[in-house]
């Protein structure tokens, strides 16, 4: 079964209205490119964060998965951050149901301008000012019908006089009948629309798809374009019913916005969207484009042999052929070998009577033609070579005429069994190539640096946005990280059952131990509490060891302030008694709890998602296995240093099998879970207990 490897204008037409719906009044963060995949960062107009990712002439589709991205931009990207970067999404959208999707952008100062994907002929990414010229493009090309060029006004490019969607009854019998082809290639050529779908049409019309058009009758004509207009109404109107089709070996080789008659009897994964089908379906075939890390001198000698081993397998096919041509030849001859030794003395009784070699070819081609008996086998001689052209099993055969029939089909015999010898050669050089394939492969497999693929996000919890932690008696604890996401706690997560912890210093986290039950909240979780708003505080980047810590009930703290005064983002006003907790200790532990997805796998290996959890010494000891601790120093290291040494103390501390899932955790990542200021790292004979 042919796998699918790009979009038709199908696909194209139902990803861009989920695509609309999804990223409308978004805006775009950052672009990256990988490898033939650009990456556009956006964020929603409900503040989620997705990445759009467009592969060439492939495909486009917002992606769960998370893809590597590298370090330094191209000149190509650099550029294209320049003109893309912070701007808003008006729509997108497909463009006259082609192959081609604008993305309509603005902002305030720029005004109006579009991005326009090209998902034909090699792929293409244009920017366009608010006049559609073009201020830069992927690549730039001449057509025959258009220019692609820089400064110049972009032109889509022509479309056919009929389109699919506009198409009626009588323009769709006159286009078939006008046509003298096969059915099937007329209605993707002249009406625009990919062979799958016009084999689907031909079968749903219980018309072979190879009949020419002009064979068609009346009655088929007006059942195919009713055929036609109800898959046209599906596509349009219907619903939409995502899914990959599998073969009988369990291997995908297509995605489809909604159900085929073609493939009804095929294995079925179905998806709430067509994005996330599209998703699922295309990371599959992204894995070997995308894998930074792997060793490209194994993966050049596994590549290398791939092709030695097709080679080796194409040659022994070619000589078990070989083998039973020659065996036949040889067999046919002996059971017609009165007839081509009778065919020879012919021959060889006219040479001796002084014919010339013309003469006896042109006596025995006139008895072929008059079924002359002995010459039904005879096609040529070839006077140069002496060698007799004969018909055996509807293949031409030379004989030589200087040998005997019986040392003919010797000689011939001789070719079959020179084949045979060479089979059992080539068959053991196929498993010498495959003995060093597997090898290669393991070797690959047990390198360090090995990358496990392409890995699903962790769906993160609504907490996850900010800092948080679980306290050792249970309770969840959330700080936030700026006056921004303070502001986001007090307003969207702070109930009347919970507690609020700060301090006096500026730049410290309002932070929220969450009661939902209406629990005693004990004093172990509340000094935990302290220690993490202290860790987080400016505290950490002077280099204070301990700190004063407050808290107060939810209805002390309000965004109101005195008449005439003004209270600063992420700043509230406190009423009330506070509750001091004198010099709580500014130290964090930090570890990873590994959570075994449910649901995503590579082959037959489960997928381990890593959490970083960074809070008190006392709750986080309580949650992993293994735990690294820090503290606040100017002499320590930056968080970037830090982060590296974390991961490094990680991959030394954990067993072998997670080694390759802690080489998957980003720095970025741990750099996100660490206070301000420098840190260092106290040796495990130091911890408290």
């Amino acid at each position: 079964m042919k796998v699918q490897t790009n979009f038709s204008n199908f696909d194209v037409h139902v990803i861009s209205k989920e695509l609309d719906q999804i990223l409308s009044e978004g805006t775009i963060l950052n672009i990256y490119e990988l490898e033939d995949l650009l990456i556009l960062k956006i964020s929603t107009k409900t503040r989620e964060k997705v990445n759009l990712i467009v592969k060439n002439d492939s495909r486009i589709n917002l992606t769960d998965y998370d893809y590597p991205i590298p370090k330094y931009p191209s000149q190509y990207i650099t550029s294209l951050r320049k003109l893309l970067k912070n701007r808003k999404i008006k729509s997108v959208s497909q463009y006259e149901f082609d192959r081609i999707i604008i993305i309509e952008i603005y902002s305030y100062e720029e005004g109006d301008s579009k991005f326009i994907i090209e998902l034909f002929n090699k792929g293409n990414y244009l920017f366009l000012d608010e006049n559609n010229i073009i201020k830069i493009a992927k690549s730039y090309k001449k057509f025959r019908d258009r220019d692609v060029l820089a400064n110049r006004k972009y032109e889509f490019p022509s479309q056919r006089d009929i389109g699919f969607l506009t198409i009626n009854k009588m323009e769709f019998i006159d286009v078939i009948r006008n046509s003298d082809d096969e059915i099937v290639r007329i209605l993707a050529r002249n009406i625009g629309i990919s062979g799958l779908i016009s084999e689907e049409l031909c079968y749903r019309s219980k018309i072979e798809k190879t009949h020419n058009t002009q064979s068609l009758g009346d009655i088929q004509l007006k059942e195919l374009f009713n055929v036609f207009k109800n898959l046209r109404n599906q596509l349009l109107f219907g619903e939409i019913n995502a899914h990959i089709i599998y073969d009988e070996n369990d291997i995908q080789f297509a995605v489809q916005p909604f159900e085929l008659e073609t493939f009804r009897d095929y294995k079925k994964i179905f998806y709430k969207s067509f994005n996330q089908a599209v998703d699922n379906y295309y990371s599959k075939l992204d894995l070997s484009a995308i894998n930074p890390q792997q060793n490209q001198k194994i993966n050049d000698k596994i590549d290398a042999h791939k092709r030695i081993l097709q080679n080796q397998e194409d040659y022994l096919q070619e000589l078990y052929e070989k083998k039973e041509r020659y065996y036949n030849y040889g067999d046919f001859i002996y059971a017609h070998f009165n007839e081509f030794e009778k065919l020879f003395y012919v021959i060889s009784d006219a040479k001796d009577k002084g014919y010339d070699w013309y003469e006896i070819n042109k006596k025995l081609l006139d008895a072929k033609k008059n079924n002359v008996e002995g010459v039904e086998f005879f096609v040529k001689i070839i006077p140069e070579s002496r060698e007799l052209l004969v018909n055996i099993l509807n293949q031409e055969v030379k004989l030589d005429i200087r040998k005997t029939i019986g040392e003919n089909a010797n000689l011939i015999y001789s070719k079959g069994k020179k084949a045979e010898q060479k089979i059992k050669g080539t068959i053991e050089a196929i498993n010498k190539s495959k003995e060093k394939m597997t090898k290669f492969v393991k070797e690959r497999e047990g390198l360090d640096d090995e990358v496990v693929g392409l890995l699903k996000k962790r769906k993160q919890a609504w907490y996850e946005k900010f800092r948080w932690f679980h306290s050792s008696n249970g309770f969840l604890i959330v700080g936030g990280r700026d006056a921004t996401s303070n502001e986001v706690l007090f307003k969207t997560h702070l109930q009347p059952e919970d507690l609020v912890f700060h301090t006096n210093i500026p730049g410290s986290p309002l932070v929220i131990v969450k009661n939902p039950d209406n629990k005693d909240i004990p004093e172990q979780t509340i000094n935990e509490a302290a220690i993490f708003v202290g860790s987080y505080s400016n505290a950490w980047k002077e280099d204070w060891g301990y700190i004063d810590v407050w808290y107060v009930n939810p209805n002390q703290v309000s965004k109101t302030p005195p008449t005439g005064e003004y209270l600063p983002k992420g700043s509230f006003m406190i009423s009330g008694k506070k509750n001091v907790i004198k010099n709580a200790k500014n130290e964090l532990g930090i570890g990873i709890e590994m959570e075994e997805s449910k649901t995503d796998t590579i082959g037959d290996e489960r997928v381990i998602f890593l959490k970083i959890l960074c809070g008190p010494l006392s709750a986080i000891k309580t949650q992993v296995s293994h735990i690294i601790k820090i503290k606040p120093s100017k002499d320590g290291l930056s968080k970037g240093k830090l982060a590296k040494e974390i991961k490094s103390i990680l991959l030394n501390q954990n067993d072998d099998q997670f080694k390759k899932w802690i080489k998957l955790l980003k720095e970025d990542d741990i750099i996100l879970s660490l206070p301000s200021g420098k840190s260092i790292i106290v040796p495990n004979s130091s911890f408290d207990n």
